[in-house]
């Protein structure tokens, strides 16, 4: 168990600049976004929401007016594209660090000491875990912080449980995501398994918009885990479908135990 905490302890030690740098720009840029809101006026979105295209319309659903609004901006946060992405990225790099550490032989090293090959995965997933609370946790810093700064004059504050409720709508995306490039990571060469991850992430995400655009790939899009991330439903103040919450956490599962089954039959010297 020693050997284990102190591989932990290193690995954390490894990608801690990585981590920090990240969650500062997240809450930063959260409180950045309560500002922009701030700045505009109930008319302003009204306005921006008479120019969406169609296509962003149909995207959106009945979420449009819950979006375009102060507390949408805010809660933005979230579910923005660019931050999703660059969370998936982090997350699919994480989880695929097994891959780099037998790559490299570091894996070897690792493993001339008295301590088990199911720990590569263990330390992995509780960096992965680590990772995603602590990236969500300064986007919510960054949101109460900019609510404290920059919040209107008589705006409500945000509710406690829609905030929880997309924290953990999108940390369970991340831990899916996670489950499935561990998976990879477990398998292949880093050389392959991130790009694979990658790519079926970012093929998970064009078959979940092409599905609300185009009604037909509706029998396909069930397919994406990206269409049990509901965050458009929780603006508008649906509670969190619990049935979301166990597909996601279905599919994180798999792929942690796919990882435990190949790391322990695989042949780390190649």
């Amino acid at each position: 168990m020693r050997s284990a905490f102190l591989l932990f302890r290193l690995s954390l030690k490894r990608i801690r600049i990585l981590l920090c740098v990240t969650g500062l720009l997240l809450a930063g840029f959260q409180a950045l976004r309560v500002h922009i809101a701030a700045s505009h006026s109930a008319n302003d979105y009204e306005q921006i929401a008479t120019l969406l295209p169609p296509s962003v319309r149909t995207i959106l659903g009945p979420s449009v007016a819950s979006v375009l609004s102060f507390n949408g901006i805010v809660c933005g946060g979230y579910f923005d594209l660019g931050i999703v992405i660059a969370l998936v990225v982090l997350t699919i790099t994480l989880a695929t660090l097994p891959a780099v550490e037998i790559e490299t032989g570091f894996a070897d090293l690792i493993l001339a000491r008295p301590i088990r090959r199911h720990w590569l995965i263990t330390r992995t997933i509780a960096l992965v875990l680590l990772s995603i609370l602590l990236m969500l946790f300064m986007i919510m810093v960054g949101t109460w912080a900019g609510m404290a700064l920059f919040a209107p004059p008589g705006a409500s504050g945000l509710p406690a449980h829609q905030i929880a409720s997309l924290a953990l709508d999108l940390a369970m995306l991340l831990l899916c995501w996670g489950g499935v490039a561990m998976a990879f990571g477990a398998a292949c060469r880093p050389g392959v398994a991130r790009p694979a991850a990658s790519l079926i992430a970012f093929a998970a995400l064009l078959l979940d918009y092409a599905q609300k655009l185009w009604p037909a790939l509706e029998c396909v899009g069930w397919l994406s885990p990206f269409r049990y991330f509901t965050p458009f439903e929780l603006v508008m103040g649906d509670p969190l479908p619990v049935e979301n919450l166990l597909v996601l956490g279905a599919i994180a599962m798999t792929g942690f135990t796919l990882a435990y089954f190949t790391i322990s039959h695989r042949d780390i010297s190649r």
